[in-house]
């Protein structure tokens, strides 16, 4: 290997020399590219959001998908916020506090792992705070009068949507609802049957016998079976029903409940889909629950609070500290019970130190924030008051589109199985007088009202299962605010429309027009003429409704008339024999008979045509007493 000379290492060292003296331009120009690169890149870095927030989402150790999922862990990792006294934070409520905690239900199932914003923390944590904003001098124009306005609001909006799912939870599940009137029942239909009907049904069954003996001795037959199969009947009835008043209730319930679940596990509030090895065992009822208070109350809670939606794409501000910050001024029902099952001695302390992490949580998550996103600081600490007032009246029509067909057939279905209740109580005191037969009109009815009961508990059951579903899809469309509050409202609108109640709960009969319908009741009728107009091409009496006509015709021959009556009308036979149209007043008169084509009024001899045989039409029916509509026998 040759080493090189002195004098070529000397003319390389003078050729470098040369050529940075020549081209100082050249070495500026590389400095100032280096620079531009430099400003770009920090640019980059500390002006995109979505870098910068997870760059600190670092330094705070979880990033935005791990402060929504498991906050808990996150807020450990924070260091102790050493706030001005000034920031004071919210108290933790309550899950049952409140106007909605009125509808609050408390036993829900421990066997779920699934847990929704209702089976979590109920109603708590639905308020809007000022924060810090006294700090900075006066308190903004607006804000508070802004922020108590919005918190009537919200309010209002959760009393709304716990009522509605308070009546579902209750609606759809009877054996906890109807569980107190099982003694009730009980009772009152064995003092009805033993007081009432074992003693004045005796007197009723002697009354059914001397009127089946003076039947007898007119030879009607077919009334005297008639009357004595329905006696046996209302007796067998009563009797089955009397004896087993809390069974005869409870059998009904089960069928119904039997009925609903498969509908509504089929078409109600979808289960969660939490992965494998995860078990969703709450009832559709409580499925529905959480459903109406994450999408209802808390999204709009949250839109309010952080002036933006939950944004899972970008992962804003209100998808990484909604869930944390809500926690810090909720009680869950675990936590609330814990509370309340401590000794009085402890629960003092227990309480101020459980209301002094919830504090502490939420003075680090507000500290992270305003260094984060300060806009969304701003909105957390309520200067902008107004601008909550506004997300909170979406949430109130939110709430009342939601509710209106949810509370409605809810209310519809307590009632139903209200009057099946009623039902088996007012049997044994009805069917003491409807052993008689032309007084079994209230036994008719009685009966008639259960039945319709029953079909519209099914009907309403499985129209609340579907709408729950229809709104569980347009909340999971991932549609515009406004676009799902307007469907839910189009939604509820044309179930009503739809499935209007065309059966009344109190008879099977609907109403004849959208109004009557709608609002369950019958067009009141007009007064009927004792004369009913004959349809000529069916050859019968137009009769509606609950009338009963009863017409009876005879036709005299000359062998049945008396030997002295002709049938020219001439005779002098025994006028009780029939009744006479011409002497029937006008009222009761017949509409005139077509004139036929064949034959003509007069033959051709001139001879005078002969009359029509007599009709026998009696007036008065002799069973009932009702008077008889005259018709005419074509």
């Amino acid at each position: 290997m040759t080493t090189p000379s002195l004098a070529s290492t000397d003319r390389a060292s003078s050729r470098t020399v040369a050529r940075f003296r020549r081209g100082p331009g050249q070495v500026v120009r590389l400095l100032a590219k280096l620079a531009v690169v430099a400003i770009v890149g920090g640019a980059v870095l500390f002006m995109n959001p979505s870098t910068a927030m997870a760059d600190k989402a670092d330094k705070s150790g979880c990033s935005a998908k791990q402060w929504h999922n498991s906050y808990k862990s996150c807020v450990k990792k924070l260091p102790k916020a050493k706030g001005e006294t000034c920031k004071e934070p919210p108290v933790p409520s309550s899950p049952d506090s409140g106007m909605a905690g009125w509808f609050a239900e408390p036993d829900l199932p421990k066997s779920s792992d699934v847990r929704g914003q209702y089976t979590k923390y109920g109603y708590a944590g639905y308020d809007l705070n000022l924060y810090g904003v006294e700090c900075d001098g006066p308190i903004p124009s607006g804000a508070e009068t802004g922020n108590d306005l919005a918190n009537l609001e919200f309010t209002l909006s959760t009393g709304i949507v716990g009522a509605s799912n308070g009546l579902r939870q209750a609606a759809w599940n009877p054996d906890g609802m109807w569980g107190w009137a099982d003694n009730f029942v009980e009772k009152a239909s064995s003092a009805i049957y033993e007081k009432v009907f074992s003693v004045f049904g005796v007197v009723t069954v002697g009354i059914v016998g001397v009127y089946l003996l003076w039947r007898s001795r007119q030879a009607d037959m077919s009334s005297a079976i008639t009357t004595a199969a329905w006696a046996v009947l209302v007796l067998v009835v009563v009797t089955a029903v009397a004896s087993y008043p809390t069974k005869a209730a409870n059998y009904a319930d089960e069928a119904l409940t039997g009925s609903l679940d498969v509908v509504q596990n089929a078409v109600g509030p979808p289960k969660a889909n939490c992965g494998s090895g995860c078990d969703d065992t709450r009832p559709p009822a409580l499925r529905a629950s959480d459903m109406a208070t994450d999408e209802i109350v808390y999204k709009n809670w949250v839109r309010s609070v952080f002036g933006q939606e939950e944004n899972a794409k970008e992962k804003n501000s209100a998808y990484k500290f909604g869930p944390a910050l809500y926690d810090a001024q909720a009680f869950s029902w675990k936590q609330a019970q814990s509370l309340r099952n401590a000794d009085v001695d402890d629960r003092k302390d227990l309480r101020k130190e459980m209301v002094d992490k919830k504090k502490d949580q939420w003075r680090k998550i507000m500290t992270v924030l305003e260094k984060e996103d300060p806009e969304v600081y701003h909105n957390v600490s309520g200067a902008d008051g107004w601008d909550r007032v506004g997300s909170g009246f979406l949430a109130l029509v939110a709430a009342l589109f939601f509710a209106l067909f949810d509370i409605t057939t809810s209310v519809l279905i307590l009632l139903g199985f209200l009057l099946i209740r009623w039902g088996v109580v007012a049997l044994p005191l009805i069917g003491t007088v409807a052993i008689l037969k032309p007084a079994s009109s209230g036994f008719k009815r009685l009966i008639s009202i259960v039945v319709a009961a029953l079909i519209n508990v099914i009907v309403f059951g499985v129209a609340s299962a579907v709408y729950l579903y229809a709104v569980s899809q347009i909340l999971a469309a991932g549609l515009a605010g406004w676009l799902q509050v307007l469907l839910i409202g189009l939604i509820g609108v044309a179930a009503w429309m739809l499935l209007r109640p065309y059966r009344r709960l109190g008879s099977l009969r609907g109403g004849s027009t959208l109004a009557d319908t709608a609002f369950a009741r019958r067009k009141e009728r007009a007064e009927i003429e004792q004369t009913t107009t004959v349809r000529q091409r069916e050859g019968r009496a137009d009769a509606s409704g609950d009338i009963e006509i009863a017409t009876a015709t005879r036709v005299e021959t000359s062998a049945a008339a008396a030997p002295n009556e002709s049938y020219g009308g001439g005779g002098t036979g025994n006028p009780s024999a029939h009744v006479d149209h011409s002497e029937i007043s006008a009222e009761r008169s017949l509409p005139p008979r077509p004139a036929p084509a064949q034959p003509p009024p007069e033959t051709a001899g001139g001879g005078a045509r002969r009359s029509a045989p007599k009709v026998y039409r009696p007036e008065v029916d002799r069973d009932s007493g009702r008077k008889l509509a005259a018709v005419r026998p074509d």
